[in-house]
């Protein structure tokens, strides 16, 4: 299958504001849901600020209207969008659930892509992706070996040993041909980039198109198009 090398990082997105219930989305009955109403009364425009994809995708239902965030751990937009996604999930767990899938392209993200996985695999990829992220952007680490990778997430208390096994296990390498292949059907060529219940997909940059736009503001904008979509398109 052909990986995309990915050709731009997302930058820059109103902030959330009031509301309007939403209890069905997908077809799916579910816990009602608060649709953030948008500061000066912005709307997301289909083609601008949003697409829809060809061809719907399945997601890994549970209930709630999946989120999927393919990202990269070397990407500093993706680092800065990090936290402004937690706070926003936060508040919609009952409603949404958040799958991440960290991206392929040159050797470099392709040995990221592992290690995300490997942290996974071993229960501590939530705790310890804000550390990997500051580890190559921060510190300037390159993180390309799993030998590497092993010795700079020592000191956070992760068994060398076990990440190794990890990194080079089957299981995770499965992972990772998923992760390949659902970024390919998406057509997902830039990070971070947002699929919304398999059938729409938006973007920091995307989302703040005409506009100019901090580079959290583009985030939360971003998060607003999600809103939208959950409030709106997705009940169709």
């Amino acid at each position: 299958m052909k990986r995309r090398v990915l050709l731009a990082m997302s930058g820059a997105l109103p902030a959330l504001s009031s509301v309007s219930a939403v209890s069905t989305a997908l077809g799916v009955a579910g816990p009602a849901f608060a649709a953030p109403a948008s500061a000066g009364g912005w709307q997301p425009v289909e083609g601008q600020h949003y697409e829809k994809l060809a061809t719907p995708l399945p997601s890994t239902g549970d209930g709630r209207i999946e989120l999927v965030e393919f990202f990269w751990l070397g990407c500093g937009h993706c680092q800065a969008f990090d936290p402004v996604l937690e706070a926003w999930h936060a508040q919609r767990r009952d409603v949404v659930s958040l799958r991440r899938i960290h991206i392929a392209g040159r050797a470099q993200v392709v040995a990221h892509q592992r290690l995300f996985f490997a942290l996974q695999s071993l229960g501590v990829q939530d705790q310890l992706r804000p550390v990997v992220f500051d580890l190559l952007l921060g510190q300037g680490k390159s993180l390309n070996t799993p030998q590497e990778q092993a010795t700079a997430l020592a000191g956070a208390g992760i068994d060398p040993r076990r990440l190794m096994e990890a990194c080079q296990s089957f299981s995770v390498a499965a992972k990772c041909q998923q992760a390949n292949q659902l970024q390919e059907r998406a057509d997902v060529n830039t990070v971070p980039t947002l699929m919304v219940g398999g059938r729409f997909k938006t973007s920091p940059s995307m989302a703040a198109r005409g506009a100019r736009l901090s580079e959290q503001e583009s985030g939360r904008r971003a998060l607003q198009v999600v809103d939208a979509l959950l409030a709106g398109p997705l009940r169709a």
